[in-house]
């Protein structure tokens, strides 16, 4: 069976196994655990930050970023269809108590007008906007790449509005490694969280990186939230290896660029569904209806592959 429904369905080969056996231990709870520690360097000197912090999820990481960014009863600034606000549970409104304005955006592209006109709107009457949250690349809209250079001049107005950028960097690396640009994100926003445990293929974790004081306030609401742990280094060993192997998501996104070629082959003669591909590693099919999306996703399954929808019109298919 070939399993298109997500890339968080990714298991560790034999390397990334045998990291764990081997891995050096100590107790992470008070910073002794050396395989953590020497990840949470790797990553922050990696991608330019100060500092970092190995956390259970993605989810946590965004959300302990919002705990520190926000003040109960604020407004995060993101896209309408964002993970941030729409796949995490309500845990923003339930810990942080913030509530989202939502932008118009194209492809995950907040527009520079939109913020500066929604931050202009907002000085009578309504709350207190402290953050924009970025989500690259962007799930809803087929895994499209947000720019550096526009994330760089977002971060440039947030500065002058001074209010904190947050990047959702879950799926950053297919970013990174498709646009082939800087990794030097630590300079243009405040905080960054990206996931080991979808395509990269590690089982557990993602990072959460920011500045040194911005690490220290995150481990404090990692432990509040349950997310201290003791001998950790025996998962972040196995991420660290994932990391390392990071350039085989281009093979991923190659996968979905033939598929994709392939399909629009396919539509053009029997115009069933339109497509979606953004150059990463996702393809997006959206039917007329949702009866025929799951009758494609059931002639899929037919055929030993996994499928599943992104909306009630839309089948996802994800290359890992």
């Amino acid at each position: 069976m070939i399993d298109l429904r997500s890339d968080t369905v990714t298991k560790p080969d034999k390397d990334i196994l045998q990291e764990a056996l081997n891995a050096e231990l100590g107790d992470d709870e008070y910073g002794e655990d050396p395989t953590v520690n020497e990840l949470q360097e790797k990553c922050s000197k990696l991608l330019g930050f100060e500092d970092a912090l190995f956390v259970s999820s993605g989810l946590m990481g965004n959300q302990i970023s919002l705990l520190i960014h926000n003040t109960p009863g604020s407004e995060v600034i993101t896209t309408s269809d964002s993970h941030i606000k729409n796949y995490e549970h309500g845990a923003a409104s339930f810990l942080s108590r913030v509530q989202f304005r939502e932008v118009e955006h194209k492809n995950g592209i907040i527009d520079l007008d939109e913020i500066a006109t929604t931050f202009e709107k907002s000085k009578v009457h309504k709350p207190n906007i402290k953050t924009i949250a970025v989500e690259n690349t962007h799930l809803a809209s087929g895994g499209s790449i947000v720019p550096y250079n526009h994330i760089k001049k977002i971060y440039q107005l947030t500065q002058q509005l001074n209010v904190n950028l947050h990047i959702d960097g879950a799926r950053v690396w297919h970013a990174i490694l498709q646009e082939d640009s800087s990794l030097n994100y630590g300079s243009i926003c405040d905080s960054l969280t990206f996931c080991f445990s979808k395509a990269l293929g590690a089982p557990i974790g993602s990072m959460l990186l920011g500045t040194k004081e911005f690490i220290k306030e995150a481990r404090e609401f990692r432990k509040i939230l349950g997310g201290g742990t003791r001998q950790v280094g025996v998962i972040a060993s196995m991420a660290n290896k994932a990391l390392d192997k990071r350039q085989r998501l281009l093979e991923d996104h190659a996968k979905a660029e033939n598929i994709y070629k392939a399909l629009v082959e396919i539509g053009d003669e029997k115009n069933e569904f339109s497509l979606k591909y953004q150059n990463t590693n996702m393809v997006f099919l959206e039917f007329e209806n949702n009866e025929i999306a799951n009758q494609f996703i059931e002639r899929l399954q037919n055929q030993q592959v996994l499928s599943g929808l992104i909306n009630k019109n839309t089948v996802r298919l994800v290359f890992s």
